[in-house]
């Protein structure tokens, strides 16, 4: 026995990272830097980098950051092992491409880019390289949970159901400096190649609400996608799956899609932005043969707030009904990924948020987004 403490306190610390946070935005500002900041034993917190010199020096200094750069370029040439990128989507694929040929292992925020031939230049660029897409959710200690009972079990219906006010409510309390000198021109680029993947998806120029309807399918449901594709691949459903059905409603304010799954199962997924009603709640529901599983996610930016899990199934009569709340873990989302991240690149581990499947889910949303906007259309 003190031969073996004595071995767990020899053992090697964990490589530090030399890494960068590019883009200094919402998730930057409110999920990454801290994040990053906190694991000293795993990252060195090398440079914060966002075109916003306001934003930059103001999160540099939060968290003792030395380099506060303009450009990633920049940032590279203080001698990188790896970047956080957390800028707009439709800078991502410029962003991750840059970083790769510096031969930088990448964290990018989702989507990892807005169409599929920029995804797959990604995954050709990738070489021995890590790229691990942000889809925190994956890593929530609670899904992991719920994957564990699901395996095996006679799923008959899978939904997904969000209600979502935006971030103000749940952010206000950690003072996010807004980067709003940001250069004009570089603004405008970023929404103009928005546009241009609006316009390639649907193969002409969209509406007001059809860009916003694309918003909320790649950058909004994005998220329980990837989600249900990763709890039904649990139970070897694996994509693509067959699209019955897609919309977007409340001028695109909200989306959704239904798969049609194999034995005559289904899943929908509907995502809903209301901002006049400060509640977020993400709710999962498997209405398995023999019990119900449900997950129902508190916001995103609420530190050390776990997700809720719950199973319900038959009792000991035929009235019975046991109800169990699994409380797994206090630990943050965000960290468990930033943590995987790490162990892929230091130890080979696998990556869960793959390249492979961000193209599935980019795959996915471009025809649910292209379905809906035909039916509503026809509708017009």
């Amino acid at each position: 026995m003190a031969s073996d403490q004595a071995d767990r306190s020899l053992a090697d610390p964990p490589m530090r990272l030399r890494i960068a946070l590019f883009g200094a935005g919402l998730v930057g500002q409110a999920a990454h830097a801290p994040t990053l900041a906190d694991d000293r034993d795993r990252f060195e917190f090398v440079a914060v980098v966002d075109p916003s010199t306001t934003a930059r020096e103001a999160v540099a200094a939060r968290y003792g950051v030395e380099q506060a750069c303009a450009t990633l370029e920049d940032a590279i040439a203080l001698g990188l092992d790896a970047v956080v990128v957390a800028v707009p989507d439709a800078a991502h694929r410029v962003a991750v491409l840059t970083a790769l040929a510096a031969g930088l292992h990448v964290l990018c925020e989702k989507p990892l880019a807005l169409t599929v031939a920029d995804v797959d230049e990604i995954l050709a660029a990738r070489r021995d390289r890590v790229v691990q897409c942000g889809y925190m959710k994956l890593y929530d200690p609670a899904v992991e949970k719920m994957v564990e009972l699901l395996r095996g079990a006679d799923l008959v219906h899978l939904t997904v159901t969000v209600n979502d006010p935006d971030q103000a409510a749940f952010v206000d309390h950690l003072g996010l400096t807004p980067g709003r000198d940001a250069p004009a021109e570089l603004v405008e680029t970023t929404r103009r190649e928005a546009r241009e993947a609006v316009a390639e998806a649907l193969g002409r120029e969209a509406d007001g609400p059809e860009s916003r309807a694309f918003e909320a399918f790649l950058g909004s449901i994005v998220h329980d996608v990837s989600l249900a594709h990763h709890l039904l691949g649990s139970l070897g459903i694996s994509p693509p799956l067959p699209l019955a059905d897609a919309s977007y409603f409340d001028a695109g304010r909200g989306v959704s899609l239904d798969w049609a799954l194999p034995g005559g199962r289904r899943a929908h997924l509907e995502h809903l932005n209301l901002p006049g009603v400060p509640d977020y709640r993400e709710r999962v529901t498997a209405y398995c043969r023999d019990r119900i599983l449900e997950l129902t996610f508190p916001s995103p930016y609420l530190r050390h707030v776990p997700t809720r899990l719950v199973e319900r199934r038959p009792g000991a009569s035929v009235a019975g009904l046991e109800k169990i709340e699994h409380r797994i873990s206090y630990e943050e989302a965000f960290r468990n990924e930033l943590r995987a991240f790490h162990a892929a690149v230091t130890t080979g581990a696998p990556v869960r948020a793959s390249v492979e499947a961000a193209r599935d889910d980019v795959i996915a949303l471009l025809a649910a987004f292209r379905l809906a906007a035909d039916r509503h259309q026809a509708a017009a």
